[in-house]
């Protein structure tokens, strides 16, 4: 079952965006990234959950901001360091939803290899497991994440919504 789920949700693109999340290196999808964007003041959500760091406005539309880093089992960072970023992800199938990702630091473009995505190793944390696809093995290894899967945490689902339900 986790073959056939892997291949489902596997990166569409050899390539991902490098980012450190709290202590952690993982990736995202060229495909799924938007773009990164300096990090701007964040409006919080009365009763969003601790996941969601705020709303911003974006070019005159609400996005919301997930702290990734909360996802991932950490708590909630209030003060994030200079070289902080928002990275504008978006699915490129499906739901089509968009947010930005909150993160500590980007790196460089990471190349998936020809045989795909490495397991996780069985050390990893489950809420880290839920979250990513796969890791590239080579140094430095990099857990890469779903944007779907992110976006699907189920303690975002209350907050998610369904645009198509929008009037």
């Amino acid at each position: 079952m986790a073959d056939a789920e892997s291949s489902r949700d596997a990166p569409p693109d050899s390539r991902c965006i490098a980012v450190r999340i709290r202590d952690g290196l993982y990736g995202l999808s060229v495909e799924e990234v938007q773009e990164v964007i300096a990090l701007r003041p964040l409006t919080r959500v009365f009763h969003a959950p601790e996941a969601i760091a705020g709303v911003t406005s974006l070019r005159g539309e609400v996005l919301p901001v997930v702290d990734v880093g909360v996802l991932l089992g950490g708590s909630a960072d209030s003060s994030p360091g200079p070289l902080a970023r928002i990275v504008v992800v978006r699915e490129p199938k499906g739901r089509k939803r968009r947010a930005g990702f909150l993160i500590d630091e980007l790196g460089g473009l990471r190349e998936v290899p020809a045989s795909g995505l490495g397991e996780l190793p069985q050390t990893v944390a489950e809420a880290i497991r839920e979250l990513c696809l796969g890791v590239i093995p080579q140094a430095p290894p990099c857990s890469v994440l779903g944007v779907t899967r992110v976006l699907d945490a189920p303690v975002l689902a209350d907050f998610a919504g369904d645009p198509a339900e929008s009037p």
